[in-house]
């Protein structure tokens, strides 16, 4: 109940001024119910607020323009008793005075005198060289930002170069690069048939019964010490010869000479079993 009581006087506020607003002419129909009263309530309230505030701003014109009427009878009422007329100037005068007076409405100046004169001037070129100033930082700025785009566009123009320089190489390399593919994966394959062939020899090897003694690396050993035991055995024949040349001392020699037989045919023996290892 109370809710509807709200409504109704909202309605009914609406409704006087609406009424106060069309004045003579008749208010349009509209449809009547809670959620169209609540706006044109809202819109009732906005419309009191900016027409108060339009009354403010007028009443406030209307007492500077009575203020400014009062000044202007009290400075003419001034002008008048120093005899001081806008007839009575020369026209450089005049000339001098209306630029007085728009360079006062230019500074916006209340009160026209020489101090507010220099003091509006003085913040007029405080501002003007803050703005200087800032101009300059602006040009600056300006001309770091055209040097860095200058550079940038360098830097694009030679990384397109380069981009042209390497699809046309990729164009020379690429069927270079495609024969080397195909000779790699070709070595590849082979690689893993060498390797499964070898893999199937061992097998083989090990499966026959062959030695290790046989194998190459083997083989190698076996050769190396056969040249060390040759190498050896050649300055044992040598002291043999120059045995038998030995003179008539007969006992001592044939001692000499069977000692040294023994020595040979126990390296000739050594070498035939690794000779006879090598051929097995």
């Amino acid at each position: 109940m109370a809710d509807n009581h709200e409504v109704k006087e909202k309605h009914r506020e609406v409704r006087c001024w609406l009424e106060e607003v069309f004045g003579d002419h008749t208010v349009p129909q509209y449809e009547i119910n809670v959620k169209m009263v609540v706006m044109l309530h809202d819109l009732m309230q906005r419309c009191k607020e900016r027409d108060t505030d339009k009354q403010i701003l007028i009443d406030d014109l209307n007492d500077k323009t009575t203020e400014y009427h009062g000044e202007e009878k009290r400075l003419s009422s001034i002008v008048e008793n120093v005899g001081l007329s806008p007839s009575s100037l020369s026209q450089s005068g005049n000339v001098s005075l209306r630029t007085l007076t728009n360079v006062a409405q230019t500074l916006q100046l209340q009160v026209t005198s020489a101090s507010n004169y220099y003091l509006a001037m003085m913040n007029l070129t405080r501002e003007l060289v803050a703005l200087e100033d800032k101009r300059q930082e602006e040009n600056l700025s300006n001309q770091k930002l055209f040097n860095k785009t200058k550079i940038a566009m360098i830097k694009t123009e030679s990384l397109k170069k380069a981009m042209v320089s390497l699809e046309e190489q990729a164009k020379e390399e690429g069927p270079k690069l495609e024969d080397r593919m195909r000779q790699t994966g070709f070595y590849h394959s082979k690689s893993r048939e060498y390797d499964n062939q070898l893999e199937s020899l061992e097998v083989k090897l090990r499966e026959t019964g062959v030695e290790p003694s046989l194998y190459h690396q083997s083989l190698v050993a076996l050769s190396q010490e056969l040249e060390s035991l040759d190498t050896r055995l050649s300055p044992l024949k040598a002291k043999l010869d120059s045995y038998q040349n030995l003179p008539p001392n007969v006992p001592l020699a044939k001692v000499k000479i069977e000692e040294a037989k023994r020595q040979l045919m126990a390296m000739e023996a050594e070498l035939s079993r690794n000779i006879d290892m090598m051929h097995m």
